[in-house]
């Protein structure tokens, strides 16, 4: 089937269009990725749990939780060890520790190993699949 060259713009700008709301499909994603933190953080008190949400706006989605979390998913070294470099600050992650850019405490003899050993979430998962989903949510909308 042909079409003309003005139904070819036409759809276009339509898909233009509907690429300016997208923030319905964030939230979604967002709201996802909320749950599943949530359901894979550790348990003491409930504060960590309690405190991980989400923002979404036309084009960015923003996760938020206390800090410690980011310590107790990544570990605190006490200091590094002899020829193993300690784990890098990853970009948005707030607060830095004080002994930045690396997850160590300047004076203490003990660290914090990262829960179950690997930590309770994976960052670059988390773009990842964001990514994914979006693109795959743009692509259906041309098609």
């Amino acid at each position: 089937m042909a079409i003309t060259v003005e139904q070819m713009m036409s759809q276009l700008d339509q898909f233009g269009e509907s690429l300016n709301d997208l923030q319905p499909d964030i939230e979604d994603l967002m709201l996802d990725i909320v749950q599943e933190l949530k359901a894979n953080s550790p348990v003491d008190t409930g504060a960590l749990r309690s405190s991980i949400r989400g923002e979404a706006t036309s084009n960015s989605m923003t996760l938020f939780m206390n800090d410690y979390g980011m310590f107790q998913n990544y570990g605190v070294g006490p200091q590094p060890k002899a020829g193993a470099s300690p784990r890098k600050v990853e970009f948005g992650i707030n607060p830095r520790p004080s002994s930045e850019p690396f997850y160590m405490y300047k004076k203490r003899k003990f660290g914090l190993q990262p829960y179950r050993g690997q930590g309770w979430f994976n960052f670059d998962n988390i773009v990842e699949t964001f990514s994914e989903e979006l693109g795959t949510e743009i692509i259906a909308r041309i098609f």
